[in-house]
């Protein structure tokens, strides 16, 4: 009887760990954080709290920031965990056929993308067959203030929501052309209402453009459909008229 709670209690400890474990990725995925800060967070020292964190870094889940000492999660390392769940296989085989469409139509590379820890991960693309195109791939990460896939989906929350994400953000990564603070970035969410789609000309790379719409589901936004390519070939009155074709391909495929 003695070994066998010796063993129930072990278990029950590597079950805390795990749950701290679990409860420290969902605040990396709202905001990155320092040892200390996630120590608060599940109760431990700092000390134990590194611990954790290390155990994390070491299987690829989250990763360090050497300036700021802030802890983050790696968005697409995720992905791994959900490409054979069947949900999302039926939502790749809808999404599969669309982008597809979009790519025939405009020549452009299409892409849908998944919000993560004030990102937007790449989940599905379809190449372009230009000679002249961007080479993306599956995991790719885009901050989400400066990418119009990012507000595209912004575009779909309420303005309660909306300020809750905006003071999240630090409003790094993109170029000059990207928006330095909340104030910027409602502005051109707001456009993206209006408009129905988002665009981003120069923001998040010089020479790379790309227009965006939400993707909802069930009424609710899981993501963005975009198409993108070198902004020589995609002006702002071309990144309109495709943002107006996608609209039109999403109404009659979701």
């Amino acid at each position: 009887m003695p070994e066998k709670r010796s063993r129930d209690n072990g278990d029950l400890g590597n079950m805390s760990h795990i749950r701290r474990g679990l409860m420290v990725l969902e605040q990396l995925a709202t905001k990155p954080a320092t040892a200390a800060e996630v120590g608060r967070l599940v109760n431990v020292n700092r000390s134990s709290a590194l611990r954790i964190l290390g155990d994390l870094v070491d299987a690829g889940y989250v990763t360090r920031d050497d300036a700021t000492k802030e802890f983050t999660i790696r968005p697409e390392r995720f992905y791994g965990l959900i490409v054979n769940h069947p949900a999302h296989e039926q939502l790749i085989e809808r999404v599969g056929p669309l982008l597809k469409r979009l790519t025939a139509a405009s020549g452009e590379a299409s892409l849908f993308a998944a919000p993560a820890s004030g990102n937007m991960v790449y989940v599905q693309y379809q190449p372009s067959s230009e000679v002249l195109t961007l080479r993306e791939r599956l995991g790719t990460v885009r901050p989400i203030h400066c990418s119009a896939v990012g507000r595209a989906y912004l575009s779909t929350l309420d303005d309660t929501a909306l300020d809750e994400v905006l003071g999240t953000l630090n409003y790094s990564g993109g170029t000059e052309s990207a928006p330095k603070g909340p104030l910027e970035l409602r502005q051109r969410v707001e456009e993206a209402r209006n408009a129905g789609f988002a665009l981003d000309l120069d923001e998040t790379l010089i020479g790379a453009s790309c227009v965006a719409a939400p993707l909802n589901d069930h009424g609710r936004c899981i993501g963005s459909i975009a198409l993108s390519g070198p902004t020589s070939r995609m002006p702002q009155p071309r990144l309109i008229e495709l943002g107006a074709l996608i609209v039109h391909e999403l109404t009659h495929t979701f």
